[in-house]
């Protein structure tokens, strides 16, 4: 449904859900008109669950786990997303992630069941009310408490709670480093971060940010300054402090602070930032995010 209403409204839809409720969610607004016509419309559900599944971190572990099966990864090699995202890439349209989507449609999904579900409500066997409310009910408030920025005010999250977490994320410590020549590097916090930043080297005002006690990326920036070759790692790390660096020249000091969220790197980043309205609302989004990775850390790489 997500990704039917996304082609409908041409903004991106946020979706959730457990065992009781479906939550699904936009800047734009989804009429009753939207959801209907999305709801009763002939659909291939395997062909569009196979687009709606990408990049996602069930089709990443699902790929990397069949590419071991086809001995396309070693048994003893450590999964990352990073390197997923590429076999699948490779291999989009081939066996190998096919039979990728198969295991995942047969061990996680009913296909067939909300195919059944989509019939009933085609011929009317199963009605769709719609009603518009300012107050949700107890039954949608646990599915309100993880859903990010679609709600200006969540539940259940109270305001001393979140002036804790402000205070937390401004007292982070990062190691901020010239994303240029990687000679410049300095120790600071969020609060503390300088409003205007610049190499006092090279004069650059690519300034990227990493966690304090990490001393490889100044290394990684001055091997690739010197012209000398990165390994497949190296430049993975190398693309995302760029990322970095341009979310710092962009957002400033708000950037620092969203990337101080646990578990929150640029990607993450990026995405709470362009959903900000205020410093509530962002607060939120970093908790929600800081959730979402103690959730699914086991199938993080570092």
């Amino acid at each position: 449904m997500g990704s039917l209403l996304e082609s409908t409204l041409g903004s991106a839809v946020r979706t959730k859900s457990d065992a009781y409720r479906i939550s699904l969610s936009s800047k734009k607004r989804i009429s009753e008109k939207n959801l209907i016509d999305e709801l009763t419309n002939q659909i291939d559900i395997y062909s569009i669950m196979s687009i709606a599944l990408k990049n996602t971190i069930n089709l990443n572990w699902k790929t990397w786990c069949v590419a071991k099966q086809f001995s396309v990864v070693e048994r003893g090699a450590r999964f990352t997303k990073h390197d997923a995202n590429i076999i699948y890439k490779q291999f989009e349209g081939k066996p190998l992630v096919k039979e990728a989507l198969r295991e995942l449609f047969h061990n996680n999904f009913d296909l067939l069941g909300a195919e059944s579900i989509l019939e009933k409500i085609r011929n009317k066997e199963i009605d769709v009310v719609w009603i518009d409310t300012e107050n949700f009910s107890k039954l949608a408030d646990p599915i309100l408490d993880n859903t990010t920025k679609s709600f200006p005010s969540p539940v259940n999250i109270d305001p001393a709670i979140l002036d804790l977490v402000k205070k937390r994320l401004a007292k982070t410590q990062h190691r901020l480093v010239c994303a240029r020549c990687g000679i410049w590097q300095k120790v600071t916090t969020p609060e503390d971060m300088p409003n205007t930043l610049r190499c006092k080297y090279c004069k650059g005002r690519q300034i990227t940010a990493t966690y304090f006690s990490d001393l490889d990326l100044q290394k990684i920036i001055q091997k690739n300054h010197q012209g000398k070759k990165l390994s497949q790692e190296e430049v993975y790390k190398y693309k995302r402090a760029w990322k970095i660096s341009s979310l710092l020249e962009n957002f400033g000091k708000t950037a620092l602070t969203v990337l101080s969220g646990y578990g929150v790197g640029a990607d993450t980043a990026a995405r709470i930032l362009r959903n900000m309205t205020d410093d509530e609302n962002l607060c939120r989004q970093i908790m929600t995010a800081e959730k979402q990775y103690a959730l699914t850390r086991g199938f993080w790489d570092d």
